[in-house]
């Protein structure tokens, strides 16, 4: 049976100093977007928006790749690569981590639900 990853440490957001389940500061870039669910630091910000929203402990993305299954891990001369959830881990680090950048080029963002929905499958 596979390990379930721990994804909160309860660690405070490194842009604002929220506390998990407690409310960004306005114009945190470490929030997401509400209509791109890109973290505000990456988006154009041209939305009427100024961060804020409620810090889960997770940078924006994180938790759709993991429930996805989406992760990459960092290989000597070839950068991160896609690759399968380790059926063993229980944390991520330096070399071994969701893919963020795969959830913000495949998925589809859904202002409606404020969450990273994936993409569908392609009509063959």
């Amino acid at each position: 049976m596979a390990a379930k990853l721990t994804l909160s440490r309860g660690e405070p957001c490194i842009g604002c100093g929220a506390q998990v389940g407690t409310e960004h500061a306005a114009g945190c870039r470490e929030s997401h977007c509400p209509q791109t669910g890109l973290p505000q630091s990456i988006c154009s910000g041209r939305h009427g928006h100024s961060g804020g929203g409620v810090w889960a402990g997770l940078v924006p993305g994180e938790g759709a790749a993991v429930s996805f299954g989406w992760f990459a891990e960092l290989r000597p001369g070839e950068g991160w690569v896609p690759v399968e959830p380790r059926p063993d881990a229980v944390d991520y680090g330096s070399d071994y981590m969701p893919d963020l950048n795969r959830v913000f080029s495949q998925a589809r963002w859904s202002p409606a639900a404020q969450k990273w929905v994936p993409p569908r499958p392609s009509a063959s």
